[in-house]
């Protein structure tokens, strides 16, 4: 892990992910609320949100350091996925099948907010959530690009209040996951000093998500109910003290999960499921218990492992200076491929 990640943030996206995984492979009620393992996985990424704008030289550095920090895995994992499905079509439903031409499509969709309005099928329905997240990233980079930056918190807060406002409880495409990332925000602003900033975006979090459940609305994916309201104030909390106080050394191993946490997430689910058909695993002996809890994560976090260590470690800087700045990378691939010589000149 390198110096600049945080052990205890790492070890919350670790307790993310095996929320997710759970909910999807391990047959317990106790993990049939799961999905609220995004939601905390949305809180973090509003605390890492607010760092990155902060440090980012512009608006356009901002979006192509979130593009190029989800693009490679995506790539890979959205490939395998696909290839997975291609091979052996009979190991999933065929409504979760999709064309070569849906998955290269994804990748564009998902960064653009499908601004070509093109129906497709992502690799995954698990992507879902970076469709919420890629709505996230285009609010605050118009929010940096029109000089707001210091202000990100309020700004993201009085967008959502007006968006609210502005809406009924009929209404699917409303904000009704942008108070998690409010929270996130709200920690930041915390850390960094800015108290009113901060109580301002935790009140506005609390708000949204009470005033959703009170109202009835509706949500396809998540249920508005309590249990997201205890999410939110628990998952608030924990990325607080995560970011408040070093952790214990004790707990490397666990945030070792955390750091592959983002390809683990994508390729879970489809090849997750495929995997145990495959081996013809159902839910009710001990063993098939222990092997959708422990063996099936084991080898979904060693593929997971190895995009991380071969894809996503190396090219997620490469690829942001590319998209920061094309040009000067074409410019220096042709030098180096037609060196400008002496005689020549």
């Amino acid at each position: 892990m390198t110096s600049e990640r945080s052990v205890g943030i790492d070890c919350l996206r670790a307790v993310a992910i095996i929320w997710v995984l759970f909910y999807h492979f391990v047959p317990i009620s106790l993990f049939n609320r799961g999905t609220h393992g995004v939601l905390l996985f949305f809180i973090i990424s509003g605390y890492c949100i607010s760092l990155s704008a902060e440090n980012s030289r512009s608006a356009w550095h901002f979006y192509c350091k979130r593009v190029g920090r989800l693009l490679p895995a995506l790539i890979v994992c959205g490939f395998l996925t696909t290839a997975f499905k291609h091979a052996a079509p009979q190991l999933i439903e065929s409504s979760r099948l999709l064309p070569w031409c849906d998955y290269a499509y994804t990748l564009v969709a998902l960064p653009t907010l499908n601004v070509l309005r093109i129906d497709y099928s992502p690799p995954d329905w698990a992507y879902w959530s970076l469709m919420v997240e890629f709505q996230f990233y285009v609010l605050c980079t118009a929010i940096v690009a029109i000089g707001l930056r210091s202000f990100l918190l309020p700004a993201v807060s009085v967008w959502c209040l007006v968006r609210f406002a502005l809406s009924n409880p009929n209404t699917y495409s409303t904000n009704d996951f942008f108070a998690f990332f409010i929270a996130g925000l709200s920690i930041a602003a915390l850390s960094a000093g800015h108290r009113r900033q901060a109580l301002f975006g935790l009140a506005t979090a609390l708000f949204l998500e009470c005033a959703h459940e009170l109202l009835h609305y509706n949500q396809p994916s998540v249920p508005m109910e309590g249990w997201r309201l205890v999410t939110l104030s628990l998952g608030t909390l924990a990325v607080f003290l995560a970011s408040q106080y070093e952790a214990p050394r004790w707990l490397r191993p666990v945030a070792f999960i955390g750091l592959i946490s983002y390809p683990l997430y994508l390729i879970h689910q489809d090849v997750g499921k495929m995997i145990l058909q495959a081996l013809n695993i159902g839910d009710d002996l001990p063993s098939d218990l222990l092997v959708r809890a422990f063996a099936l994560p084991t080898v979904l976090g060693s593929i997971s492992w190895l995009v991380y260590r071969f894809v996503e470690e190396p090219y997620t800087k490469p690829l942001t200076a590319f998209l920061r700045d094309p040009s000067y990378w074409i410019r220096l691939l042709w030098e180096k491929l037609w060196p400008v010589t002496s005689s020549g000149r």
